[in-house]
């Protein structure tokens, strides 16, 4: 293909930093807490960036991607590039048919101890149905596929309008297989596909493809929203059972009233169960509209008061780090997060796994567990946290002995069976504040 620069390859990654110290304990469990600290007197910085360990393209003027489909158009633009000196846009038809952008690299990429991160911007993610990346190791006779962003159960909700964002791919389990699928040691070939929902054209701009290194194991955390009194009276002893902990989200004018928990049994979960509490808002805001539903001073106000709240109760593990309420989130209300908390974590399961570092601590992938999931499922979503390395945020809301009446109520003998598969999985079962602030 045409193109001086190309990909460096890969060499086999030795024995990651990452949770090295973590992996020393058994499976399902998690090094002691540390007492908490005095509390921040001014807003926490950002979580760091993990460096890449191999620039595989960066989109620029000798750019080894070009067009493979008859749909649709590429082509590089040189103004207005985040890292290199161009950047490759790449449009659709608005026809539904997939657009392809593929390149053959310069030498073997061993991605076996790595994920991938793709810097990109998409100009109408409503009008995005997917985008994928394919892997091959002999010029696409076989082949294995990942979704990007788009795709089923909100996934184009995480890329918003006209902003340029780093997503994450966890590599190990994909998406779909041809032929011999990929061989991971010796990647030899990449595709990019772009697919719109068949109503207008899209446009993405592809600015930079790296690999980062997985951890030296998978991660699974547990999180219980809005601070539910089930979560205390069924919950805590399930998870107390099998030494596993947990990060609450609360929701501070409703701590105390019937149905969630009390501000003293927040405190035994943090002081003496080594759980944490988590920001999440100050009052019960509207369904589906969440911050984005408040003007600025609003979501100031909710921000502020959820951080202050906690502090001013010891709540200090977990104080630097907020779950966006129901999951929803706008470009405005992430930026106003990123002044008072150090991360911010979405709802947004049909992108598959988080990786460790995520791609943007402002938009951590989650699943929101229903009472429709089957605990099956959910242990086949930690078996593969723990094949491919990556990180499972497990969201739960209320717990119940008996049958469920919400759609966010899951039996406490479904959280018993998960809770048991997950002591007995080879991961390691992190606090949201830990698997943040583990060693790069």
């Amino acid at each position: 293909m045409p193109g001086t620069r190309g990909a460096r390859p890969l060499v086999p990654l030795a024995v990651l930093l990452l949770l090295g110290a973590a992996s020393a304990f058994g499976s399902g469990s998690a090094p002691p807490v540390a007492p908490p600290a005095a509390p921040p007197v001014a807003p926490p910085a950002a979580l760091p960036y993990a460096p890449a360990i191999a620039v595989i393209d960066l989109f620029g003027q000798d750019t080894r991607f070009e067009q493979q489909s008859v749909a649709g158009r590429s082509e590089v633009v040189a103004d207005g590039a985040v890292r290199g000196d161009g950047w490759l846009r790449v449009s659709t038809d608005g026809d539904g048919r997939q657009v392809n952008v593929r390149a053959r690299t310069s030498g073997p990429l061993d991605l076996r101890d790595a994920h991938l991160r793709l810097l990109l911007r998409v100009d109408d993610p409503d009008g995005l149905d997917q985008m994928l990346v394919y892997l091959s190791s002999d010029g696409f006779a076989g082949y294995e596929s990942y979704r990007v962003v788009g795709g089923p159960e909100d996934g184009r909700a995480f890329v918003l309008g006209g902003e340029w964002i780093a997503v994450t791919v966890a590599l190990g389990t994909p998406l779909a297989r041809a032929g011999a699928g990929a061989d991971l040691a010796r990647v030899t070939d990449l595709q990019v596909s772009l697919v719109d929902r068949g109503r207008a054209p899209v446009e993405a701009h592809l600015d930079a493809l790296e690999a980062i290194a997985r951890p030296a194991r998978g991660v699974v955390t547990l999180m219980f929203d809005d601070a539910r009194d089930g979560v205390f009276r069924h919950a805590r002893p399930i998870l107390d059972r099998h030494g596993l902990r947990a990060s609450v989200a609360a929701i501070v004018d409703l701590v105390d009233t019937p149905g969630f928990m009390s501000l003293a049994q927040l405190g035994t979960l943090e002081r003496h169960a080594g759980w944490e509490v988590v920001a999440h808002h100050t009052t019960a805001l509207p369904h589906d509209t969440g911050f984005a539903g408040l003007d600025d001073d609003g979501v100031a106000h909710e921000l502020g008061g959820v951080r202050a709240w906690l502090l001013d109760h010891g709540f200090r593990r977990g104080a630097d780090h907020l779950a966006y309420p129901y999951g929803v989130f706008d470009a405005r209300t992430v930026e106003l997060v990123r002044r008072t908390f150090a991360s911010g974590r979405t709802i947004v399961r049909g992108l598959g796994l988080e990786t460790l570092p995520p791609g943007d601590p402002y938009r951590i992938r989650a699943w929101s567990v229903t009472s429709g999931d089957a605990p099956e499922d959910l242990m086949a979503a930690i078996d593969r946290a723990a094949r491919d390395r990556s990180w499972l945020v497990l969201v739960y809301h209320q717990v119940v002995n008996g049958p469920t009446a919400h759609a966010t109520d899951v039996r406490a003998s479904d959280l018993a069976a998960v809770a048991a598969h997950l002591a007995s999985a080879d991961v390691v079962v992190l606090t949201l504040s830990e698997a943040l602030s583990a060693p790069r």
